[in-house]
């Protein structure tokens, strides 16, 4: 759920690009369709330059004359069309775990199981990551990229309020935190959802994530109720910050984003809420404005769970199980995983694959931005993540979520009108075919 994919860099509308191997467009060899849903120019370079090298290889090593056609802005509305079709890409991103489930019952995926093998994805992956690739016990997916919700802070403000980010880390020295920005005359967290509704998840995720994980999984996967009383307590939470203020001053769906963006760089606020995506507007920034935010994993809110990152994962890339060269476009797959593919993919600001990232490769990037990923890549080596709503929700509960949400924020509907249809949500999404798949995080 990154805005950087509308603010950054320029829509490309369905552009297909073909690399053809070693030489001229006369040279005779099959046609590899990778199909992505990248729809910014940055991110379709990155990805335009890694195919063609890694077809290169491949031709080079078996005397082959591949070509790659990629193309861009191929969201799940034109890979379901595409699909159901005789126009099937052999390579493709699904945007969820949930969607290569249903796809692989449907027979649509290649088995991967024995590349995967050959390759070492198990050795490579996050445990997480490689659990996530599997569908009744086969390799259907490469889990590739991830991003989760931080917590970013004004090092200037919290040494004027005698805080230190370390010591904060429960509910009460969160909101006292809170209290002291607010009585100091600043905004004591930023969030702008008015043109960017998902921002409300934004918060929810980490929200209804750290009321319980195995709760918020059992809700999701039908055996808990999103009416449990733990959910109520966490939304009265969330309501008693926006009534208090604490919250953009009470109008966190009143604000833009760009509006929470701009006062938090320009000391107006103490904490900025967003995800792992916010480099793309940090590092822009001057060194002088870029050095003075700090970023952390939110506070615990209860006693049931301490401070992790709620997860989720960029894109889901597999292979067509109608493909006619299942082994290149296997390999496309597997060298994804390199180590060096990575620095192109930081540089631009896009999803990592989620695996152990060697430290040399975060070097030369903005301190605030390599600190974020030691913080995030060490949560995810020891398990300490959670749950996003966008990435593991069904999707018709997921939406009302953030809309109910404003509504129950302006007292429109009660919290338990609010859960009550959450739940009613979640168990006709269940009932029809909507197939949970939450990776443990114990």
């Amino acid at each position: 759920m990154k805005k950087v994919l509308i603010l950054t860099l320029v829509f490309v509308a369905a552009s297909g690009f073909v690399f053809a191997a070693g030489g001229g467009e006369d040279e005779s060899g099959s046609v590899i369709e990778v199909a992505s849903s990248s729809t910014a120019e940055g991110n379709i370079a990155v990805q335009r330059q890694i195919f063609g090298q890694l077809i290169d290889e491949y031709n080079a090593a078996n005397g082959t004359a591949y070509e790659v056609k990629f193309v861009g802005n191929q969201g799940m509305d034109i890979i379901n069309t595409r699909m159901s079709s005789n126009d099937k890409p052999d390579v493709f991103l699904l945007d969820s775990p949930a969607d290569v489930h249903q796809y692989a019952s449907d027979g649509l995926l290649l088995d991967l199981s024995a590349y995967a093998e050959a390759d070492g994805w198990k050795d490579v992956l996050f445990n997480w990551a490689y659990d996530l690739s599997k569908s009744d016990g086969k390799v259907v997916t490469l889990p590739y990229g991830y991003e989760g919700m931080v917590l970013w802070y004004n090092k200037n403000i919290m040494k004027e309020l005698n805080l230190v980010p370390e010591e904060i880390d429960t509910l009460a020295e969160y909101e006292d935190a809170l209290r002291k920005a607010q009585d100091a005359g600043y905004i004591p967290c930023m969030l702008g959802s008015q043109d960017w509704p998902w921002a409300q998840e934004w918060y929810l995720s980490i929200l209804y994530s750290y009321t319980g994980r195995d709760l918020v999984k059992a809700a999701v996967e039908g055996k808990a109720s999103w009416t449990d009383p733990a959910f109520r307590k966490t939304v009265e939470l969330y309501k008693s910050w926006h009534d208090k203020g604490y919250l953009a001053d009470g109008k966190s769906y009143v604000l833009t984003s760009d509006d929470a963006i701009n006062a938090f760089s320009n000391d107006k606020a103490l904490f900025k809420l967003e995800g792992t995506w916010a480099p793309y507007w940090i590092v822009p920034l001057d060194q002088a404005d870029q050095d003075k935010i700090g970023v952390m994993l939110h506070p615990a809110i209860n006693d049931v769970e301490k401070p992790h990152m709620p997860l989720a994962v960029g894109g889901m890339w597999v292979v067509s199980a109608d493909t006619e060269n299942p082994d290149v476009s296997a390999y496309l797959l597997s060298g994804l995983l390199r180590q060096e593919s990575q620095d192109d993919y930081l540089q631009q600001g896009m999803d990592i694959a989620p695996m152990a990232i060697e430290a040399s490769r975060f070097e030369g990037l903005a301190p605030v931005v390599e600190n974020m990923w030691s913080i995030v890549n060490g949560a995810l080596a020891n398990g300490s993540f959670g749950y996003t709503t966008w990435a593991f929700y069904p999707p018709e509960t997921r939406v009302y979520l953030y809309e109910g949400i404003v509504n129950v924020l302006e007292e429109n509907i009660s919290i338990d009108e609010y859960l009550k249809e959450m739940q009613r949500l979640n168990e006709k999404e269940l009932a029809g075919g909507f197939l949970p798949v939450l990776p443990s995080a114990h």
